[in-house]
C-alpha cells in the first residue's frame, strides 16, 4: 500500500469471524486517515453499518477492491488471522483488541435472559464440530443456568430455556450475546462475536492452534486435545475422524465453566484423551 493511499477497498464475505478479526485492521487504518470500503456479505450489511458509520459497507466491488476471500481460500493458518490480513494488505499489525458498543434497543427482547448462559453448538466443518451426544449431555446439565441455545441451525434438538437458533438477525444476536454471563462455542464466528462483546467465553477447538484465533488479552478459556497430531492447523491426517473434537467432553467443558477465571485473559486448556 502506497504512503499517499487514503481510500480502502476490501471484500471479506466469507465467514463472519473472518469479518470481525478483519475490522481491528481496517479500524487501525481509519484511525490514520484511510476511507474504509468494506464489502461483506449482505445479510451484515445494517448491523456493520451502525458499529462501523465511518465506513462504507456494500456489496460492491471496486477495480480497486482487495479480495480477502480470495487470498486466504487456500490458506492454512500459521499465525493470527488478524496478523494475515495486516500483512496481506501492508500495515502494522494493530495493538489493541475489537471492543463493540451494542446499542440498547439490540438487547431490549433479550433482557429476560440477562445472565444467562449461552451454548452454540454448531461449526462450519466437522473437524471442528462437536458429537451430538455431548451436546445433548451439556445442555441438559446447564439447562438450570438458564441455558440460551445461539445459532443459525436447529439441529441438533437440545433441552435449553430458550433456543434462538434461526430465529435472529445479526443485530438481535449480538444484544443477545450482550447480555450473557458466559458463552460456550466451538471454534466459530460466534467466539469472535463473544470476546469482542468481552463475554467470558469457553471455546472447544477442533485442529486449529487456538493462538491463531484467539488474543492473549481476551477473555477466552481454549480448550483442544492433547494428541500428537493436534493442532494439525487443516493438515489433517485422522481420514475425517476428527478423534479431537471427541476428546474434550462435557465434563471437562463444565469443570472450565465453574472454574472461569475472574481476569480476562486467555488460557488455553490442553486435554489428553483418557
Amino acid at each position: 500500500m502506497g504512503q499517499g493511499t487514503h481510500f480502502l477497498s476490501v471484500k471479506r464475505s466469507h465467514g463472519l469471524g473472518n469479518v470481525f478479526m478483519l475490522i481491528p485492521v481496517l479500524d487501525s487504518l481509519s484511525e490514520k486517515g484511510y476511507q474504509i470500503h468494506l464489502v461483506t456479505d449482505e445479510r451484515w450489511i445494517s448491523t456493520l453499518r451502525v458499529l462501523r458509520p465511518e465506513y462504507l459497507i456494500n456489496t460492491n466491488c471496486h477495480p480497486e477492491t482487495i479480495d480477502l476471500d480470495l487470498i486466504t481460500s487456500s490458506k492454512r493458518p500459521g499465525a493470527h488471522r488478524i496478523e494475515e490480513y495486516a500483512t496481506i494488505l501492508g500495515v502494522d499489525v494493530p495493538t489493541g483488541t475489537l471492543k463493540l458498543t451494542i446499542p440498547p434497543e439490540w438487547q431490549a427482547e433479550f433482557l429476560p435472559w440477562q445472565g444467562a448462559i449461552g451454548f452454540a453448538p454448531q461449526a462450519g466443518h466437522p473437524s471442528r464440530q462437536w458429537p451430538d451426544v455431548y451436546s445433548l449431555e451439556l445442555a441438559a446439565a446447564l439447562l438450570e443456568s438458564p441455558l440460551v441455545l445461539l445459532g443459525t441451525d436447529h439441529q441438533p434438538a437440545l433441552p435449553c430455556n430458550f433456543d434462538s437458533r434461526g430465529k435472529l438477525q445479526l443485530n438481535q444476536l449480538m444484544g443477545l450475546l450482550s447480555l450473557l454471563r458466559v458463552l460456550i462455542c466451538m471454534d466459530s464466528g460466534i467466539v469472535h462475536l463473544g470476546t469482542a462483546l468481552n463475554i467470558r467465553t469457553v471455546c472447544i477447538f477442533g485442529g486449529i492452534d487456538p493462538r491463531f484465533r484467539t488474543l492473549e488479552n481476551q477473555p477466552v478459556v481454549a480448550m483442544q486435545a492433547d494428541l500428537d497430531c493436534c493442532p494439525c492447523n487443516k493438515r489433517e491426517t485422522c481420514n475425517e475422524r476428527y478423534d479431537c473434537m471427541k476428546v474434550l467432553s462435557p465434563q471437562h467443558v463444565l469443570l472450565a465453566v465453574s472454574n472461569l477465571p475472574s481476569h480476562g485473559r486467555r488460557s488455553i486448556h490442553r486435554i489428553r484423551a483418557c
